[in-house]
Formats: C-alpha cells, structure tokens, sequence
C-alpha cells in the first residue's frame, strides 16, 4: 500500500533548495492568471449542465490537456522522480502501467460514458438496475473516493508549502495548514465562478505549465551531458545508493527482486498487484469520467482520452530521463537517499540546474498545479451529491433552483473539504491515493463492464459487485503494510498486524467480479429491454425513449421482460 503513488510522511530534513520569496511571488501571479481564465468562462455556469458540464461542448484540444492534468498531479511527478533516482530499472518499469489505464480509459470507458450522456456513473447504472439503488451505488463510489483523494490533494499542498515555501529543517505544520486554508478557499471561489468550463481550462493551463517545466528541466540535463545519453546513464550508475542484495540501478531487482518489501515474504507479487491495480484502477476514477461527459461526442471523448495517453508516454520519459539524471548530476548522497525522502530529488536537481529562481518557480507551479486537481475533484463531488443523492431521493427541482443549490453544494462541500483535510495534513494520509486506486479497480471497472455487457446483469448483482468490492478492499486495507508493519511509510509504524503486503486491487478485482456474478445469478429480475437500450444508447449515441420503470421482474419465456408494453 506505501508504493508508488504515495506521498511518505515528511521527516525533518534541510529545505536547502527552498525559495520561498520567488515561489510566493510566482504563486501570486499564477492565481491571478487563473482567475482570469476562470472568469472567462463564467457566462457557461448560468444553467445546471452548463455549470455542472459546460453544456457538453469543451473543445477537444482544452479536453486534451484536462484529461492529461488530472494525471500530472505534484505527487505523480515528485515522486516518480524520485522513485526512479532510488529504484532504477523497476521504477520505470512501473511507469508502464499508466500507459496501459489510459488505452484502457479510450477502449473500455470514453465513448459509452460519452453517449450515455448522463452526468454521473449513475446515468449508466440506472438503464440496467432500480434508480434508487443505481444512484446510492453511484453517490458511494464518488463520495468515498472523492473523500480520498480530496484528503490526499489538500494534504499535498500542505506539504508544498513545507518543502518549498520553508527554509527549516523541521517540517512546519502551521504553514501547512494555513496555505491548506488559503488555496482551499481560493479554489472554492474559482470552481463558484467558473464551474466546469472553468475548471476544465484551469487544468489545461496548469498541464501546459508543467509539462513546459518538466521539458526545460529535461533538456538542460541532457544538454549537460552533450546528449549523451549512455554518459548520463553510467553516472547515475555509478552513484546510485548502494542496494544490500548487490541489485545496480540499471539492472532489474531493486524493486521487484526478493527482499524489497519491509517485513515480507510476499515479493515479487507486491510489485506486480501494484503494476495491475495502476493498470485496471487508474482510469476507473469518477473525476476522470467528467472529461467523457463534456465532449462534445464520443469521437471527441475517445480523441481527447487517446491524445491525453500519447502525451503522457513523452511526458513519463521525461520524468525517466530527471530520475537518471537526478543520480547522475546531483552525485552520490545528494538526492533522496530513502523512501521518505523521495520528494526532495526533484526540487534539488531543479535548484542544481538553475538556482534558486528554477526551484522558486517550480514551488508556485506545483502549488497551483494542486490547487487545479483539488478543483476538478471538488466539482465532481458536487456533481454527485447534486445529482444522484436527489434523483435516490425522488427529487426533480426545476432549473433554477438547481443552480442555486449546485452553487450551495460547492460552498457547503468545499468548506466541508478545507477542514478535513486541513485537520489531516499532520497525518499519515498516504495511503489514500493507492487505496482509491484500489477501488478503482474493484467497483467501478467491474461494475461498469457487467452493465455494459453482460445482458444479464441486474440490481443485485450491482449492489453485490460495488459493496462488497468495497468491502474487501478496505478489510484489506486495514490489514495492510500501509496501516501498520512497515517501520518507514505505515500509519502505525511500530504496530504489526498486517495480513497482506500487496495491493488489495489484486484480490478484490477478481472478488467483486465473482460476487457481482452470483448476485446476479441469483436474483429473478431479468430487464432485456434495458440491456438494449443501453447498447443503442452507449454504442450509437442515439437517444430512444426513456421507459417509465427501468427494470422488470423475471425472465418470462424465451428470456423476454414481464412487464406491459407501458413499461418501454
């Protein structure tokens, strides 16, 4: 559970690249610029789909570089890069699995979400089960990993304001929680006044920003090494941290070999349940549906999802080629010699290459960058609670008055959202990132493929695949290295009581495709007419009759619907 996406808990260590003057004074302008960006798009948050979904018509290009923005998150880069100057040859290896989420996102997920033409997972879920238990099944999955990955993101900008807006060696938890405070109340206000349009151009300029910075910075190590690639290569092997087992950088074992998880006798599965679960869960985020929704088709949705993946290949060898040269440039124990200490490489090699006005940039960058993630979690989360808690609740409230209450829910949930997180920044908080990975993997990417194409499939059988999913992720969870028997990255560090090293996605995938089955199998509701619908509506994007009760009992004869004619 304490792999690859993780944040570590921050140890006491000497902010020597740190400029705190620079960063803030690059923060600043970086929020005006935004909030520029997001006022011009307030003229879409005057109706619910144009808040909610900017009236489905976000240019493909701006998708694009949404869509890849919620991937390139601090964390992601900041530790990717470190992770590869620690563990070599098996930390790249590990990038793959990204690659592999995003061409499962264009095959599996971007066209039918698109054509559906829904605004939640529950848009899906209701043509093949009983509206209410589809919509709670919904507002779960979205709530529980918005809640994560919103404690994850605030905790994040906390620990920016730490590493690069303080110059102290101890990490100063009252700064932390105080730019918590001001970027969570900012971005509040951007997500008020530009809903989706406005958060969607928000994460492409900080996706531009990034990805500009993370090139610059790749072609000055490689110009420092004349384009010498092997060059560069053979000095990151010469001063890797020496590995106990005699694995070297460039070599394969480091990660993947025998003896690299703590405390264990469960490798190398630990490393391959990582690899899968970032495979089949990564792209099975509710946040990253949005950018199916808003396109203006499917073609559209599967261009931005297929553009967004190409891009990312480029923009992880370039994290490849900073992780080397991270080892190579800085020498030897002068990047981050331990787990903990993965999310200083990136900034010391930045202060190396251009002193303190590269490193200061880069503190006002990676703050905003958060900042836009934070943004399109939070308009997700209202989303869901919008929609689905008021269609399993029967309510229909006329346009107006739906706005007002979208524009309360990101007031009220933001809030909500700045003192929770905000009360965790001095905490282990991890182990959220892969657990919502995790859940991913086993609720939304079964759930979501029975109900596109198993004709079978029915109310039970969701409610069995998305809870009891759920469920055996999170026993695994609490039983797991991220929880307690890893002395370096659990939440209770001298505690041992877990169970399992790898990743629960492993297990509970396979699970909850088993469970959804049997309660499938074992249910006599049989709804053949919305299994049709669906496949005219997801395939075709062609928009048939809604029928007034979604799902009929039993199977009748030759597997047709009980039910009148009324009811299609």
């Amino acid at each position: 559970m304490s792999g690859f996406l993780s944040m570590p808990h921050m140890p006491p260590v000497e902010n020597t690249w740190a400029a705190p003057a620079i960063s803030v004074a690059v923060t600043v302008v970086l929020a005006i610029v935004v909030t520029v960006v997001v006022r011009t798009a307030r003229e879409s948050t005057r109706t619910p789909d144009g808040f909610l979904l900017a009236d489905r018509r976000v240019p493909a290009l701006q998708n694009t570089l949404a869509h890849l923005g919620a991937f390139i998150m601090y964390s992601t880069v900041i530790i990717m890069v470190g992770h590869i100057a620690l563990n070599g040859f098996d930390a790249l290896l590990m990038t793959t699995a990204f690659t592999i989420g995003s061409v499962l996102g264009v095959l599996i997920y971007a066209g039918p979400m698109r054509n559906v033409g829904g605004h939640t997972i529950g848009d899906l879920f209701v043509l093949r089960a009983r509206e209410r238990p589809a919509r709670i099944a919904s507002a779960v999955i979205t709530l529980t990993t918005y809640t994560m990955f919103m404690v994850s993101m605030l905790a994040a900008v906390g620990q920016v304001a730490i590493r690069m807006f303080d110059t102290g060696s101890e990490p100063n938890m009252l700064l932390g929680g105080l730019v918590v405070l001001v970027v969570g109340l900012v971005v509040i206000a951007w997500v008020y006044m530009g809903g989706m349009l406005g958060v969607t151009r928000m994460l492409a300029l900080k996706t531009v920003l990034m990805a500009a910075f993370v090139l610059v910075l790749t072609v000055v190590v490689l110009a420092k090494y004349k384009m010498d690639i092997f060059g560069l290569l053979n000095d990151a092997q010469a001063n890797a941290k020496p590995d106990a087992r005699g694995f070297e950088l460039l070599d394969p074992g480091r990660q993947f070999g025998e003896g690299s998880t703590p405390l264990s006798d469960q490798d190398p599965w630990v490393h391959m349940s990582k690899l899968f679960c970032i495979a089949v869960g990564g792209m099975g985020m509710p946040w990253v549906f949005m950018r199916f929704y808003v396109a203006t088709n499917a073609r559209a949705a599967r261009q931005s999802a297929g553009w967004a993946s190409v891009i990312a290949v480029g923009f992880y060898q370039c994290l490849a080629i900073l992780g080397f040269g991270a080892v190579a440039v800085l020498g030897a124990n002068n990047f981050g010699m331990r787990s903990e200490h993965r999310d200083i490489t990136f900034p010391k090699l930045a202060d190396e290459l251009g002193g303190s006005w590269l490193s200061g940039v880069f503190g006002g960058l990676a703050l905003i960058s958060v900042a836009a993630v934070f943004a399109g979690l939070l308009i997700n989360g209202v989303t869901s609670f919008t929609k689905d808690i008021n269609a399993a609740r029967g309510r229909r409230p006329e346009p107006a008055a739906e706005l007002k209450e979208i524009r309360r829910n990101v007031l009220v949930i933001g809030l909500v959202s700045i003192v929770v997180g905000g009360a965790m920044v001095p905490l282990f908080t991890h182990i959220f990132i892969p657990t919502v990975v995790d859940l991913g993997a086993a609720t939304v990417l079964p759930a979501i493929l029975y109900t596109l194409y198993w004709k079978r499939f029915n109310t039970r059988g969701l409610k069995w695949t998305v809870y009891g999913g759920m469920a055996v992720t999170l026993f695994m969870i609490v039983f797991s290295n991220g929880v307690s028997g890893d002395p370096t990255t659990a939440m209770f560090p001298d505690l041992n009581f877990k169970l399992f090293d790898i990743e629960p996605g492993l297990l509970s995938t396979p699970i909850a495709f088993l469970l959804g089955y049997i309660g499938t199998v074992t249910s006599d509701e049989r709804n053949d007419a919305g299994f049709a619908e669906l496949q005219v509506r997801a395939f075709t994007g062609a928009t048939v009759p809604r029928r007034k009760s979604p799902v009929t009992t039993g199977g009748g004869v030759g597997g047709q619907d009980r039910g009148s004619p009324s009811e299609v």
